[in-house]
């Protein structure tokens, strides 16, 4: 029976003991040194070399360690999700036990109302004058708009940032600029400020694009967002889901930009000669936009929860092209011509396609460690924080191990001397926010129902989209039936129609309906659009 024992133990204790054995020996936790808590998307190239650098900054100031403990629950929506949920528990606690009020459906939803003045409700007032926390100082990372939400709701707070440092604000050319082409740079208020900039565009594979048909000599493969509806691409194209990654919905969120932009320049003399209204524009445009979606979908190989899973499989040959944010193009392009010996991989911004965005860094309400927290705000919007980003590994204020692939949002550091040191010295953000005008006001409101709307649309009624695109795809193409796209390009609801509809994810209950009633049209759509184009 002890033999048996041992046989059945034996393989178990092998599966748990080899990897112990294999893994390289970690960094020991000095517990005399400074903590620092900090929630990220970033990913371990960036977390890293940002801890080394401000180590040696803040022993140089300070005489003293600090240690980061990076909180890396997900993607930016994982980490709003994990925010919200935290901050819920610990006003429930607050509330309750210190306050000794009852706890509500109401109280939960009123706290945290950024619709609501604090004079509004008293939990919304007990909780903006609160210093409750939730054992997290900074959220470094993800997009403007999730962090703009954060501050309204009020869970970031201003940090003194702005009072610190008056001399980067100053001037008719600030150091740094608070918006350029309609996207947010920082926080008037001083709750946020954009640390890095970010692009959003195609990752392609020459050798893939060129077995289809596609002219891989020129310098772009393919110019415009619109290029992913292609029917040679049908199988070719990967995408990830835009509500794991807010990376990735800013990505359909320019598609849906761009091509509402296109329309409404394409249908300027009707409004102007007043046979169409602006609502009429703005619906052809979304509509527009929508049908590309579905059309990129229908294209796909796959649909992944993880966005930089896309550009190594597009530099592997797995796909052809797909989504993606301008660092992971930039880096996995980078590799591959390191590595192969050749360029195989194009990261590309489509034309005039992208506004320019960037990665905010903020402290949470009842930091642990506030000082701690502004000391290292500081340090990442420095010079010597700023020149991390961009410039090449081992070059002097260069990142030790890995090249970010990040651009500065410093004005002052895009000078020649600068540049020499950069590993995208062509690299022009300002240039390229001013030739896009992001339209605030067609889809700013909406990117919450954006994200969910796409889901539904592409991923749960996958099946049946793949095979409603197949067969029109099959059956000459979109030209070649009319009737099949004509049930293929039908929504929900319309542009105009989307306050209402973005009403409905507000509540579980609602959002639960609304996203079933959604599921139910799109895939009785795509059934119909397959029965005509057959």
């Amino acid at each position: 029976m002890f033999k048996q024992l041992l046989l059945a133990v034996l393989p178990l204790a092998l599966i748990i003991a080899v990897p112990l054995m294999l893994r390289k020996p970690g960094e020991a936790l000095d517990l005399n040194a400074d903590q620092l808590v900090i929630v990220s998307p970033h990913n371990e190239s960036i977390r890293f070399e940002f801890e080394q650098a401000f180590r040696k900054h803040y022993q140089e100031k300070t005489g003293r360690k600090v240690m980061i403990d990076w909180r890396a629950t997900g993607g930016t929506s994982e980490i709003v999700r994990y925010v919200g949920s935290a901050f819920t528990s610990q006003f429930k606690q607050y509330w309750t036990k210190e306050r000794k009020q009852e706890w509500s459906d109401e109280v939960a939803a009123a706290f945290m109302d950024r619709r609501k003045k604090p004079e509004d409700h008293p939990a919304r007032k007990a909780f903006l004058e609160s210093n409750l926390g939730i054992g997290i100082d900074l959220m470094f990372g993800g997009g403007s708009y999730d962090f703009n939400k954060q501050a309204s709701l009020g869970t970031l707070v201003p940090c003194g940032f702005r009072e610190r440092h008056p001399e980067l604000f100053e001037g008719k050319k600030p150091i740094l600029v608070q918006s350029l082409g309609g996207e947010l740079w920082y926080d008037k208020q001083d709750r946020f400020y954009g640390a890095c900039f970010s692009s959003f565009g195609i990752c392609v594979n020459l050798d893939r694009l060129e077995k289809l048909g596609y002219d891989v000599t020129s310098a772009s493969p393919l110019h415009y967002w619109r290029d992913l509806g292609d029917t040679r691409l049908l199988g070719g194209i990967g995408l990830a889901d835009p509500t794991m990654s807010g990376s990735i919905n800013k990505c359909f969120e320019m598609l849906v930009q761009r091509e509402m932009q296109d329309i409404y320049t394409a249908l300027q003399p009707r409004l102007q000669d007043g046979s169409l209204t602006e609502r009429d524009v703005l619906d052809q445009g979304w509509e527009s936009a929508m049908t590309l979606i579905k059309r990129a979908g229908g294209n796909v190989r796959y649909l992944t929860f993880s966005a930089g899973k896309v550009p190594v499989d597009c530099a592997t040959g797995q796909i052809a092209c797909g989504m993606c944010i301008d660092f992971y193009g930039r880096s996995q392009s980078e590799w591959e011509e390191r590595h192969i010996g050749r360029k195989t991989m194009l990261y590309l911004t489509p034309e005039v396609g992208s506004s320019v965005s960037c990665d905010p860094i903020g402290m949470f309400r009842g930091a642990p460690h506030p000082e701690l927290a502004k000391m290292f705000i500081d340090f990442v919007m420095s010079k010597e924080g700023q020149a991390l980003w961009n410039r090449k590994v081992g070059v002097p204020g260069g990142p030790q191990k890995y090249c970010l692939n990040r651009l500065s949002v410093r004005r002052d550091l895009y000078t020649p001397e600068e540049r020499a040191l950069m590993v995208s010295p062509e690299a022009a953000p300002f240039e390229l926010a001013g030739a896009f005008t992001y339209q605030a006001a067609w889809t700013a409101a909406y990117f919450d129902l954006l994200r969910n709307l796409i889901r539904v649309m592409l991923i749960d009624c996958a099946p049946e989209l793949r095979a409603a695109w197949t067969a029109i795809v099959k059956a000459g193409g979109p030209d070649a039936c009319p009737q099949a796209m004509a049930e293929f390009r039908k929504l929900p609801f319309a542009h105009h129609e989307a306050p209402e509809a973005a009403k409905r994810l507000q509540t579980p209950e609602s959002q639960t309906i609304a996203i079933r009633e959604w599921a139910d049209f799109f895939r009785n759509t795509y059934q119909n659009a397959r029965a005509l184009a057959k």
